[in-house]
């Protein structure tokens, strides 16, 4: 796999070794506290470099985005996410709110990461896999298939087995463990983006969740839609809400009140945690950052897809085997 940084600026070095040696350069003469502080320097200098993947961990220092190079001639777009703290769950008095969804607990994120911009599409899994699962399930009657096949549509039909043979391609590809699930705090940050409100627009559904949402009251014919054809969240990431249902790593589980750091969520269970919402989902409060619930970890429908976490090589923590049902797993923890 090769990285490609993208940034806002043309660069004004022609060849990679020169730009690798000033970025260098960049990096050791200032001082990154938050890692912001040469950032447009730096991301001018990178744009459209072809970047190896064991210099990966240069391009932390751009924050932004960057995109992976698939296999089979599709591209995967990430967005950097800082670490930090949040309060993960809802409150009480929260409209609606569900009670798996409490109490509301402290989480501290230790680590950043990169997480896709959009849920893997059509054309991503079969850059990699080489399959098209969804179309095992097409009848050709659109009331009943509820998609289509195209590249920039979400991947559906996946359950959360066949999420991790596709991460296990990658990181058999990429000869490190650095491509995984999020676990269900990881996404619940990234999709509050920083915000305490119900969605990370606000507190009022009707007024913006259509504009950033697929959800059933929006779309026509009723069916999963194109990627990234509705507005971000305030990191960047799209769809976080509606279109697709997305697969989180962990078992489905109660909460505790405790301060957690990089919580993983409970050793065993029945199923895997379900977030997001689909353009099937019915009720504004389902759309929720908060709302989780959880499915079999076998079942794959055409409204659950997936979002893909990868680590940055300074963040990478001992690689441990997780024994699970459809395998080995291996997991950052």
């Amino acid at each position: 796999y090769e990285s490609r940084a993208t940034s806002c600026s043309r660069p004004t070095l022609q060849t990679f070794g020169r730009r690798f040696l000033m970025s260098s350069f960049l990096i050791g003469s200032c001082n990154f506290p938050r890692a912001w502080a040469c950032k447009t320097r730096f991301s001018e200098l990178m744009r459209g470099a072809v970047i190896p993947s064991f210099l990966l961990a240069s391009t932390v220092f751009a924050k932004q985005e960057i995109t992976v190079d698939l296999s089979g001639g599709a591209n995967m777009d990430f967005v950097w996410i800082e670490p930090g703290m949040y309060k993960m769950g809802s409150a009480s008095s929260e409209w609606e709110r569900q009670e798996s969804e409490g109490p509301q607990h402290e989480v501290s994120i230790s680590h950043g990461f990169y997480l896709g911009k959009t849920e893997v599409t059509q054309g991503q899994w079969k850059s990699v896999m080489g399959t098209s699962p969804w179309m095992d399930n097409f009848t050709g009657n659109g009331f009943r298939d509820q998609f289509i096949d195209d590249p920039i549509n979400p991947a559906i039909w996946i359950s959360w087995s066949d999420a991790q043979s596709f991460m296990e391609v990658l990181n058999s590809k990429s000869g490190d463990s650095v491509y995984r699930l999020p676990t269900e705090a990881e996404w619940e940050y990234s999709a509050r983006a920083g915000t305490t409100t119900m969605w990370p627009f606000g507190d009022e559904y009707f007024v913006n969740l259509k504009e950033h949402a697929w959800i059933w009251s929006n779309t026509a014919p009723l069916r999963s839609q194109p990627v990234a054809t509705k507005l971000p969240n305030p990191w960047g990431l799209y769809n976080m809400h509606g279109n697709v249902e997305e697969w989180c790593h962990d078992w489905f589980g109660a909460y505790t009140i405790d301060h957690q750091v990089d919580p993983w969520g409970p050793q065993e269970g029945t199923n895997r945690v379900v977030r997001g919402g689909s353009f099937r989902t019915k009720g504004f409060d389902k759309f929720r950052v908060a709302y989780r619930y959880g499915v079999y970890d076998g079942r794959a429908s055409n409204n659950i897809g997936f979002r893909v976490l990868m680590l940055a090589p300074e963040s990478s923590v001992p690689t441990v085997l997780k024994s699970q049902s459809w395998g080995l797993i291996k997991a950052e923890q």
